[in-house]
């Protein structure tokens, strides 16, 4: 059995509620309407010709096993995620 939600004409507070939901409503709409504006001029920027005619780039075989011995990338990943968290941790007033 589902609970109706229904308001009294004398609930002041259902039309504050439902003023505050049109209000959201509204912000998250112009908000979408910005981004999509964004998108749009991004997606007209023309590709650089030297990005299109650029070749890739890969490490040589021996390299690139001798870094996957070592775990070179997890090492990576681990020290930058590291050195973000207390890039962050000491903007906290309190701890930094």
């Amino acid at each position: 059995m589902a609970i109706e939600n229904t308001c009294e004409w004398y609930d002041p507070s259902c039309g504050i509620n439902w003023l505050a939901d049109e209000i959201d409503a509204k912000v998250l709409n112009v908000y979408n309407l910005i981004l999509e504006g964004f998108s749009s001029l991004f997606s007209s920027i023309p590709v650089p010709s030297f990005f299109s005619t650029m070749g890739s780039y890969a490490l040589p075989s021996g390299v690139s096993w001798i870094a996957e011995s070592f775990l070179i990338p997890e090492g990576l990943a681990l020290s930058v995620t590291a050195y973000t968290a207390r890039f962050i941790l000491r903007r906290i007033p309190v701890i930094g």
